[in-house]
């Protein structure tokens, strides 16, 4: 309970913190009187000792002065304004803004989405998001003074919450879905990556080598798609490929990987993403020889050593660039319609 009321108190000073840092953005070059302590503990739901907190932690950061018998006003920031108004405010979320640190694949999108903002004309922030629910994230977001949200790593459990932010906040949106999505269910600007094509390449490859015997490491709601296209191959050529398939969320899964690679060597094994390091180990010590005895697949962002096998190219630069380009015309250009990308995936045999 009393983790749960920091959490919350935590919530509502970085909403008055974010209210009073968007005065500032909005007027950096206007001296902008607050509301009292009173208004503030009332627009914001809170007891005054945290409006307090708020206020002294941002007047002892230079953001704000007081003036005694007047009261207290924001302070000149080295913002930059164009023609006389700052640039438009994209924030920058990955999932559901409760990332412990940014994988690869992650970061790559991020930071190049904010290269081309940048580029574009637009100022942005990373989100980092504490609500256990839609309706808190909704809030969060809102809070943060938006103009555009460049939302990652999203899957269709979130298509509700972004239909919100764009109907009811106004917020220009754009995603990065997590596989093969239904466009028209979106509703706004939208990149995914064909997984299943690859699967489908994939698949045609462990034909041609006569494979059919896959360890699939491991299966979630992207690389779904991704044994999808490997089976549809398959069921083409009027073949089933025998498949096992592991979850990463079963506990002490990778000593089930060794066991069952102790106890058989299968024709293939893809492994997904920054796994592969570990079981490439597993496979080591367990003497099976991955130039022809099984056949590796992995993405090309998660091999640091020699390899042989089946390489995924997954265009995360890119795409990162694309779309960042996408959202800042959407602010030069307000009539633009929503559209959606499938982003095609290479396969190439690499070592071989």
């Amino acid at each position: 309970m009393q983790e749960q009321e920091s959490k919350s108190r935590l919530r509502e000073s970085v909403k008055i913190r974010h209210y009073i840092m968007n005065l500032i953005y909005r007027h950096p070059n206007e001296k902008q009187r607050i509301p009292g302590s009173n208004e503030l503990a009332a627009m914001f739901g809170v007891g005054r000792a945290t409006v307090t907190r708020v206020l002294r932690s941002l007047t002892e950061g230079g953001y704000l002065e007081g003036h005694r018998g007047i009261g207290t006003f924001t302070k000149h920031q080295n913002f930059i304004p164009v023609r006389g108004e700052m640039p438009p405010l994209v924030g920058l979320l990955a999932g559901d803004g409760k990332y412990f640190y940014y994988p690869y694949h992650v970061w790559s999108l991020m930071a190049n989405s904010g290269l081309a903002l940048t580029r574009g004309g637009c100022n942005v922030r990373t989100l980092n998001l504490t609500g256990p629910d839609e309706e808190t994230l909704y809030t969060e977001i809102t809070h943060q003074y938006l103009d555009g949200l460049v939302a990652l790593d999203i899957g269709p459990q979130r298509f509700e919450l972004i239909r919100r932010l764009r109907e009811e906040a106004g917020l220009k949106v754009i995603l990065q879905v997590t596989g093969n999505i239904d466009a028209d269910a979106v509703g706004a600007d939208s990149f995914s990556f064909d997984f299943r094509q690859a699967g489908v390449e994939i698949g045609r490859r462990l034909l041609a080598e006569g494979r059919s015997k896959l360890y699939f490491i491991f299966l979630n709601e992207v690389t779904a798609y991704l044994l999808e296209g490997i089976r549809s191959a398959f069921a083409a050529a009027g073949k089933t490929p025998e498949v096992t398939a592991f979850d990463w969320g079963s506990p002490g899964v990778f000593s089930e990987i060794a066991e069952r690679l102790r106890a058989e060597a299968p024709e293939a094994l893809y492994v997904h993403g920054e796994h592969y390091d570990t079981v490439r180990d597993i496979l080591d010590e367990c003497g099976i020889d991955t130039r022809k005895q099984c056949r590796l697949v992995a993405e090309s962002h998660a091999i640091h050593s020699e390899y042989h096998g089946l390489r995924i190219d997954i265009p995360f630069e890119e795409t990162g660039f694309e779309i960042g380009k996408r959202i800042a015309r959407h602010f030069r250009d307000p009539s633009l319609a929503p559209e959606h990308r499938s982003i095609p995936l290479s396969v190439s045999p690499d070592g071989l």
